[in-house]
């Protein structure tokens, strides 16, 4: 079956009913642990290239220069030999990571679970999709999208939303699910791993699959495992300071697994180590190094992580443990949290009125034809806020007037007017400020579509197998990252009792691309001047605690699928208000 038919996106399976119905009791205790749950029996995935020269074997993980000496079972080789023999094919698989044999040595990976193995370059490149699990076939033609609590079941007869009630494995090498829909309907997925084709591609996939429904129906196809947005992911950047080396310490962990530690000290030479990271079981990350200051080393670095910090009480070295004088402590690195510019404490002392002032915004970037400009988000403020924002705006228009005032060279565009003619209109590019500033705030959603903004939903849906068409949606327009080009919040009418899905669009010369997917929210959502990694937090409001709030804090990587909860207070003078309210919501054609 061509991967295109089944693979869905995260999207789909966030298309459950907005009604407070739940299916029976198993609603309840699906959102409380079932998620959790199958993401613990789902070991963290390497996807990369493994290479075959003579009776050795490596693997390169997807965009890094490591190479790893990787370990495969006879059942890998006898499908490598049916897929041709490649010298070189992309894999997603789990295992461990392990030091090599000597000092120095490229590390060893030893596959437990293969999820995907294919002879094109798919894999690497395949970063949009996100899901725990999917399975499916083609004759006849099902397919199924597992990502947190819930499911989308798809089918000749339409879409089915699920969500997961219990998660079992019967033996070591079966995975069970059990899933239960908001009309009481059940379902079982069973996911037993061994080789399966993915008929009519030159993909040979983890598990073999059976559906079974409770019309006694029963569905058989291929599975895999997959990378999801909900599954939490340490941040990229740490720092903190070791006493006994009087050095500030910093700790890199990218993506695909490599890390690089660096010592800094207050006299004498800088040490940088390079090697790899792996998450453990417990809430615990090793790292492993290979390389001092370019030089062969052994020593590995066992690290409790608890949410923003990192706590190692050893490092493993070949002659033993050697503990530290005290736990080397590490904290997440916090980006920009100077943003504040133009805020309500700097505005001037006569504006003190509590009543509301409409300020309109000037477009941070000039919007392409057919598209509508910040501008047409009407920003209420109160008081000091709004005397703060119409500083801004003045600022921002002096700063376009000077630009355009400066350009010397103006661009000539050939604009059609009509069918068969054209016209020639000369356009001065302004060049936009290089940082957008923040202002306190609210926004309303628009009302009004955005063709822009469709387009990039249609795209998603549509690569995703989902139906653009019908589709509601609603959205705020502002620069969540400080860049000067205005992006996207949107809110999908894809709700359960927990909450809705969101897309977050960053923008880019009057285009957008989806570079987050967030859940378990919904109504109003807040912009923060704090800034991690280049971007504003989030907050919403806590419906469990009064006065509590949660937070979405950008991680490098992206924002976290789901906020976390806070118990600081913010200031709500400084914050920018997106409101979601009511039911204004937009229909795609």
């Amino acid at each position: 079956m061509p991967l295109s038919r089944f693979v869905l996106s995260g999207l789909l399976m966030a298309l459950v009913s907005c009604s407070s119905q739940t299916a029976g009791t198993s609603g309840s205790h699906a959102q409380v642990d079932m998620s959790a749950k199958l993401q613990k029996e789902l070991a963290p995935l390497f996807r990369g290239t493994i290479q075959r020269q003579n009776e050795q074997a490596t693997f390169t993980p997807c965009g890094s220069k490591q190479q790893w000496q990787v370990v495969m079972d006879d059942n890998f080789w006898q499908q490598w030999q049916q897929l041709g023999s490649p010298q070189t094919l992309q894999a997603s698989l789990s295992g461990q990571l392990s030091a090599g044999e000597d000092r120095g040595a490229p590390f060893r990976l030893e596959a437990e679970q293969v999820s995907h193995i294919t002879t094109d370059q798919s894999l690497c490149q395949d970063t949009g999709n996100t899901y725990l699990l999917k399975a499916g076939n083609n004759q006849p033609f099902w397919s199924i999208v597992i990502d947190g609590q819930q499911a989308s079941l798809t089918t000749p007869n339409g879409v089915d939303s699920y969500q997961l009630d219990t998660v079992s494995r019967p033996t070591d090498k079966q995975l069970q699910l059990a899933l239960v829909n908001t009309k009481g309907k059940k379902a079982t997925l069973n996911l037993q791993s061994g080789y399966c084709q993915d008929s009519g591609t030159q993909q040979w996939l983890g598990y073999t699959v059976t559906l079974q429904l409770d019309d006694g129906q029963t569905l058989s196809g291929c599975g895999e495992q997959g990378t999801s947005l909900i599954q939490k992911q340490p941040a990229h950047d740490w720092q903190g300071h070791d006493d006994a080396q009087q050095a500030d310490v910093s700790l890199i962990l990218d993506s695909n697994y490599q890390a690089k530690m660096t010592y800094t000290r207050e006299t004498g030479p800088t040490v940088t180590y390079d090697g790899v990271w792996q998450p453990q079981k417990n809430q615990t990350i090793r790292v492993m190094f290979n390389q001092r200051l370019g030089l062969p080393t052994h020593e590995n670095i066992p690290f409790r992580w608890q949410n923003d910090t990192l706590t190692a009480d050893y490092r493993e070295l070949e002659a033993g443990k050697a503990y530290f004088d005290k736990p080397l402590v590490l904290k997440a690195k916090i980006g920009a949290e100077n943003s504040t510019a133009n805020t309500a404490a700097e505005a001037t002392p006569d504006a003190t009125s509590t009543a509301a002032a409409v300020v309109t915004p000037p477009a941070l970037t000039e919007p392409p034809a057919g598209q509508q400009s910040f501008a047409q988000n009407e920003t209420i403020l109160n008081g000091a806020s709004a005397a703060a924002a119409t500083t801004t705006t003045a600022a921002t228009a002096a700063t376009a007037a000077t630009a355009a005032t400066a350009a010397t060279a103006a661009t000539a565009a050939t604009i059609p007017v009509a069918a068969g003619t054209e016209q020639t209109q000369t356009v001065t590019a302004i060049k936009p400020p290089a940082t957008a500033s923040f202002s306190a705030g609210m926004l309303q959603a628009s009302t009004q579509p955005d063709p822009a903004i469709e387009q990039a939903l249609r795209q998603i849906l549509q690569n995703n197998g989902g139906q653009a068409s019908g589709t509601q949606y609603r959205y705020v327009k502002t620069d969540l990252n400080g860049d000067g080009s205005l992006d996207a919040l949107v809110e999908m009418n894809w709700c359960d009792k927990s909450g809705c899905v969101w897309l977050v669009l960053q923008g880019n010369h009057g285009q957008y691309q989806q570079v987050g997917r967030l859940e378990g929210f919904s109504g109003t959502v807040m912009v923060s001047p704090v800034m991690h990694q280049g971007w504003f937090d989030l907050l919403t409001p806590s419906k469990d605690q009064e006065n509590h709030y949660l937070v979405l804090a950008h991680d490098d990587q992206g924002y976290p699928a789901r906020p976390a909860e806070t118990s600081e207070q913010p200031d709500l003078n400084t914050l920018l208000q997106l409101r979601f309210d009511g039911e204004n919501w937009l229909t795609m054609p």
